[in-house]
């Protein structure tokens, strides 16, 4: 992002870094620290923010820092601390200037729509940033990853040597060609051809030495490069990492406004800020936890009167604890009000129709709190400003779940309400192990891993469809991973020995799963699947192996809740008997390649072609069952592909399956018309359905006489 694109880019940097300055200079005067010293610092971020503002026209932003100046201004030159009221006055104004600040990364609201805070605050949360994140990185860390680099660049110069070993490798082989090539090889006498062939040995053990050379200095040098880019790639990891401690104040501030506009007095206290998590992480898991921190205080505590008839200080308290389990991040949130009223959740959930009569009378303390996720689902008797519009616990679920985490809730009354939130501490690289299971290769996290063993088949137990082992004096939870996943090889006979591995999902409790071969660890980068490739169940995203093909990431938690349940989650499939040949056409090559994944794991033989003119050329050669085609692609499009093959009495009955992301009633008559046979939504995507409809398409592809593969 350059300053022509975003000519604000810096400045809001540089006027976060303040704020959260001002923030925290201030809560640490509220909670009796610091002293009058304290002051003329915050009047210098209060000044720098003002100065900074002016330069890049943003007029409010700095008559607002103006004024937190003005007010600074004589306790600085008096020397006094200042009041403890006016100390919650400077930190609504500075909270104001954060929402404002937050105003130039979101897109204006319509003039005629007036939202609430908390609706604000959704839409900012939400809304795509017009800039990259920015995080702020140590120089000790920088540096080093400087020194790695420059000592990368050293290694990689070292290997010119091999260019020119592997030169005077080459001039020696066209030194050979000539003497092979040459009259005395075949007419020569007998002492031409002695003298001929000492001449072949010698060009020939010169080509053997630069080789030899070459691989020597090749083999040295590209570990050495090796070790040294491993070096830089864990440096630049961290330099994505930030301390949860930037959580704590936005935090706290959000809660003393929220208490402070509700007549409440509320302590925040936070553990664990030392703890580093990707920015990217951080940043979700920030509009989430602003969330419960609003709803702690709006629903949970207590008016200081109510808590003093109660027994309870006045003030109520608010923890945040972050806590790092392998490679996930737990954030324990607990309050100390009143609990949950678990008799206005069956009114509300009965009034609004969430669930009726006989779900909730059938729904215990656990299934009544879960409704609280609900989209829409508010106790508050009123809208107000902060609470009642039904915004809130659903946003906080729907964003752990993005980031493939876990969120609980739990609450007993009169005492309190504790929401629990684990997440992955990245969305970058890690470390996986590869497995292979159901013929295919497949990625799972390797912190989520709490063991790895070799078990003879009659060490599982069988109930039904769900299997059990012993581990460590627990019985655990077991299932295939083709099961799991629902794969074509799901119910198969099972095997003699099985390779498991105990997997742990933190709160979500552990699970074994059976895979056919460990294929070992390594480094990845996971990526998230592209918005055209169909979601697919338990997966977390995809990385690339060494030739470029996409390998699945799998979600362990998910997988462990799929474990847990003994089910596979779908219709059984059947095999096909015959190898049906099906052509896939897709210019994406992530889908072509998740797609060839999942339908050569169920036994077809699968060719590809990245567009619809290289589909049509492949299509002419013959042999093929089924067409699965994408609608929007360059050049020919999904549905000219579809309208030149009906139109040409050899194609005219081979079955067209029409995977797209497109959904309108017009798509779809659209692709009837031009004489698609089935049509599947990416949005809607299901595996089990997917290959139900290829088995049916495949199957009457190959009646109308299309011949399998034998």
């Amino acid at each position: 992002m350059s300053l022509e694109s975003d000519p604000l880019l810096y400045f809001r940097i540089e006027a976060r870094e303040l704020l959260e300055q001002l923030t925290q200079g201030l809560l640490a005067l509220d909670d009796g620290e610091g002293g009058a010293e304290a002051v003329p610092e915050l009047f210098r971020y209060a000044h720098t923010l003002k100065g900074a503002a002016r330069v890049v026209g943003q007029v409010r932003l700095a008559e607002m820092a103006h004024a937190v100046e003005d007010a600074l201004s004589p306790y600085r030159d008096s020397g006094n601390l200042l009041p403890a009221d006016s100390v919650h006055e400077f930190l609504r104004l500075v909270g104001q200037m954060a929402v404002a600040l937050d105003a130039l990364d979101a897109p204006p609201p319509a003039p005629e729509q007036e939202a609430s805070q908390e609706e604000s605050a959704i839409r900012l949360a939400e809304a795509p940033s017009s800039s990259s994140e920015v995080v702020r990185v140590e120089l000790e860390r920088l540096d080093t990853l400087l020194e790695g680099l420059s000592e990368a660049v050293v290694q990689l110069g070292g290997l010119r040597g091999v260019v020119e070993s592997l030169a005077h490798a080459q001039q020696g082989a066209n030194g050979l060609i000539e003497q092979l090539t040459s009259p005395v090889a075949s007419s020569g006498t007998a002492a031409e051809r002695a003298r001929w062939l000492s001449r072949v040995l010698a060009v020939a053990e010169g080509i053997r030495s630069s080789l030899g050379k070459a691989g020597r200095q090749l083999g040295g040098g590209l570990g050495q490069v090796e070790s040294e880019l491993g070096r830089l790639r864990d440096g630049a990891h961290t330099l994505r990492l930030v301390p949860a401690q930037t959580l704590f104040g936005p935090l706290e501030l959000a809660a003393r406004d929220v208490a402070s506009s509700l007549g409440r007095q509320v302590e925040v206290r936070a553990e664990g800020g030392d703890i580093q998590i990707d920015g990217h992480v951080l940043s979700a898991v920030r509009q989430a936890l602003l969330h419960v921190v609003r709803n702690a205080v709006d629903h949970g505590l207590e008016n200081p009167d109510e808590r003093r008839a109660l027994g309870k200080s006045p003030s109520g308290t608010f923890k945040l604890e972050v806590r790092r389990r392998g490679g996930r991040v737990s954030f324990l949130c607990e309050d100390d009000g009143r609990g949950v009223d678990l008799g206005r959740v069956r009114q509300v959930a009965l009034e609004r129709g969430v669930a009726t009569l006989d779900e909730v009378e059938t729904l215990d303390d656990a299934g009544l709190l879960e409704l609280l996720f609900r989209p829409g689902f508010s106790t508050a008797r009123s809208i107000t400003d902060v609470s009642g519009r039904g915004v809130g616990l659903d946003v906080v679920r729907d964003t752990v779940r993005r980031l493939k985490g876990e969120v609980s809730i739990s609450s007993r009354p009169g005492l309190g309400t504790s929401i629990q939130l684990e997440v992955p501490l990245t969305l970058a690289s890690l470390e996986v192990l590869g497995v292979a299971a159901g013929g295919q290769r497949l990625l799972l996290p390797l912190e989520s891993l709490g063991g790895a063993l070799h078990l003879p088949g009659d060490a599982v137990t069988w109930t039904g469809g769900r299997g059990s082992i012993s581990h460590e004096g627990e019985v655990l939870s077991f299932l295939p991973l083709v099961d799991a996943l629902d794969s074509a090889g799901a119910g198969a006979q099972r095997p003699r020995a099985w390779s498991v591995l105990v997997l742990d999902a933190g709160t979500g409790g552990r699970a074994a799963v059976g895979v056919d071969k460990l294929l070992g660890i390594s480094r990845r980068v996971s990526r998230p699947l592209p918005s055209t490739v169909p979601a697919l169940p338990l997966v977390a995203g995809a990385s690339f192996d060494e030739q470029g093909v996409p390998l699945l990431l799998l979600d362990a938690a998910g997988l462990v809740r799929r474990i847990q349940s003994g089910t596979t989650g779908g219709a059984p499939q059947v095999r096909p008997l015959t190898r049906h040949r099906v052509l896939v056409v897709d210019d994406s090559v992530t889908t072509r390649m998740l797609e060839k994944s999942i339908l050569e794991a169920a036994g077809y033989q699968v060719e590809l072609a990245a567009s619809g003119e290289e589909g049509l050329e492949k299509i002419k050669r013959g042999g093929h069952s089924l067409l699965i085609v994408d609608v929007e692609m360059p050049g020919m499009s999904g549905l000219d592909v579809t309208r030149h093959l009906r139109a040409t009495p050899e194609f005219q009955s081979l079955p067209i399956l029409m995977v797209s992301s497109l959904a309108t009633d017009e798509d779809l008559r659209r692709s009837r018309e031009a004489g698609v046979s089935a049509y599947i939504v990416k949005g809607e995507f299901h595996q089990h359905r997917f290959l139900e409809t290829v088995a049916r398409l495949a199957a009457q592809g190959a009646a109308q006489g299309r011949r399998p593969v034998s």
